[in-house]
């Protein structure tokens, strides 16, 4: 089967979208507590795991479970 159409996958289909995207995300980010963005900076830009992101904040990987579920939703509320 040949690739999904862009407005398919949910991916930013123009340099303007993807730009906007960029600058939300910095916004969203920096309304965040310290640990609160090292957690999100370890799992989705330094694709860690939830053990190896508790390793290296010093918490439970349950935790992190928890926290990073009640920041993502946290920073999706903010959006709509």
């Amino acid at each position: 089967m040949g690739k999904k159409p862009v407005w398919q996958t949910g991916y930013p289909r123009n340099s303007h979208e993807i730009l906007l995207n960029h600058m939300l995300l910095e916004q969203l980010m920096a309304e965040l507590g310290d640990m609160e963005r090292r957690l999100i900076e370890l799992r989705y830009f330094g694709e860690k795991t939830q053990i190896q992101v508790a390793g290296e904040l010093g918490i439970s990987q349950v935790q992190v479970s928890r926290l990073e579920k009640r920041i993502l939703l946290r920073m999706r509320n903010q959006v709509r």
